[in-house]
């Protein structure tokens, strides 16, 4: 779905521009809800449920979007960017959901995972993203900063994830690796586009982006659709593997020994 791809329809360029961004968004739309089918029926829908709560939102929100664009023109402007703003801020929850199941088989560092994953989303949220709201006096520069920093951010998070995952080694598997490459492409063109939009006239440039924001929703959707069609085996404990030269075991056995250690402390 991604941040921007259901969004619904936005204000839009006429003519040809306009049909081709509805028939992408339509293609969003359709993938998303076959990626909700798939995970009821393959159980993926209980192993991911954060990133399915995700999924879900935006499907709703697409239908929701259209629903009052027919129904109440007027309104639908101002309903709009409140969706706008609270997908962007709910697409965080992926991050969480990615940093749970690197550490799934260690209940007491995903935990600390999580929480850690939390603690810098809002800390970049207050310092780098907050201000770009604060300090623009128009809507439309303050909404792309916003944008665009939103998606750093992510960026930032993602990077430190996919650092963590290698670091110790740990197998992701094909579900959640998947998770994690569509969410890269998404948070990647994003990030081109929205720097496109400040560096140029986004007034120009805006019959352009009522296509490619949905653009980089087909693509994310996509990946996530192949990648969690069904569900795929879970790595084990056993294969988790080093990347500094130790065996499996011994990184395994260190990290259980922190879990048990960090569960030790979380229970006093």
């Amino acid at each position: 779905m991604g941040e921007r791809g259901s969004r619904g329809a936005c204000p839009s360029p006429a003519g040809s521009m306009h049909i081709l961004g509805i028939v992408i968004s339509f293609c969003v739309f359709l993938l998303g809800g076959l990626l909700i089918l798939r995970g009821v029926v393959s159980g993926l829908i209980r192993l991911f449920p954060l990133f399915y709560s995700y999924i879900i939102y935006c499907f709703c929100g697409f239908i929701g979007m259209y629903l009052i664009y027919w129904l109440d023109r007027e309104v639908y402007p101002s309903a709009y960017w409140i969706y706008y703003l609270v997908s962007i801020l709910v697409e965080f929850t992926i991050l969480v959901e990615i940093s749970d199941q690197v550490f799934r088989p260690f209940p007491a560092i995903r935990n600390l995972g999580r929480v850690i994953t939390i603690v810098i989303t809002v800390a970049l949220g207050l310092v780098y993203i907050l201000p770009a709201i604060l300090e623009s006096t128009h809507r439309r520069p303050a909404l792309l900063s916003f944008a665009l920093r939103a998606s750093v951010t992510k960026a930032i998070i993602l990077a430190i994830l996919f650092y963590m995952a290698r670091h110790y080694g740990s197998q992701l598997g094909r579900n959640l690796g998947g998770i994690m490459l569509g969410f890269s492409i998404l948070v990647a063109i994003n990030i081109a586009i929205m720097a496109s939009a400040k560096a140029f006239n986004s007034v120009l440039i805006a019959p352009i982006f009522w296509f490619m924001l949905p653009l980089a929703s087909v693509l994310c959707v996509l990946v996530w659709t192949i990648y969690l069609w069904e569900l795929a085996p879970m790595p084990s404990m056993s294969a988790i593997s080093p990347t500094a030269g130790r065996d499996s075991e011994a990184v395994a056995l260190e990290l259980t020994r922190f879990n048990s250690e960090l569960s030790k402390i979380l229970h006093k």
